[in-house]
């Protein structure tokens, strides 16, 4: 059950690394890495949501904020981040995604996700960008949490895979 709702593609350079909203730290983490190996020298960081934790602490930053954060931190130059802060479902961020590559005349587009939200971020993806000739490439960011492979031994991993088939439910009825 969690090894369907995992597509990945095969890397390779891209025009830009986009840094989806939701799980901003560990999506953070994986995005730097890909930087760093070459993939790509712009980031996009999305998510017009703020977490509830820093709700909580009176710290409030959305999600494509806090990805930044997390990239500056890993060494990226703020010069090569660019957050676009009013998406805040997956639909909405393929429709953001969307403008903003066809101003910038990109090509080729890294998208990462969290590896369970892959075959759904694809399925957005894809349909929003049927017409537009950019090529996708999806990656997904490892769980700080919970093995994928055996999501099914902690909480988090029964939780997020669940969640995962409701969506994929919800959006194949609603988008």
């Amino acid at each position: 059950m969690g090894n369907y709702l995992i597509k990945e593609s095969s890397l390779v350079k891209a025009d830009a690394i986009v840094v989806l909203g939701g799980a901003s730290y560990e999506r953070g983490l994986h995005a730097s890495e890909l930087y760093h190996d070459g993939y790509a020298e712009l980031l996009i960081c999305t998510g017009g949501n703020t977490p509830y934790s820093l709700q909580a602490i009176g710290k409030p930053m959305l999600e494509a904020q806090v990805s930044k954060s997390v990239l500056l931190k890993q060494g990226v130059s703020q010069e090569e981040i660019i957050c676009l802060e009013g998406a805040t479902s997956t639909f909405e961020e393929a429709q953001e995604i969307k403008q903003f590559a066809d101003s910038m005349a990109l090509d080729r587009i890294i998208i990462v996700s969290s590896k369970l939200h892959t075959r759904r971020v694809s399925k957005v993806f894809e349909k929003a960008f049927q017409d537009e000739g950019i090529e996708l490439i999806y990656s997904g960011a490892p769980s700080l949490s919970y093995e994928e492979s055996q999501w099914w031994k902690s909480e988090e991993g029964m939780i997020m895979v669940n969640n995962e088939y409701m969506k994929l439910l919800y959006y194949a009825f609603m988008h």
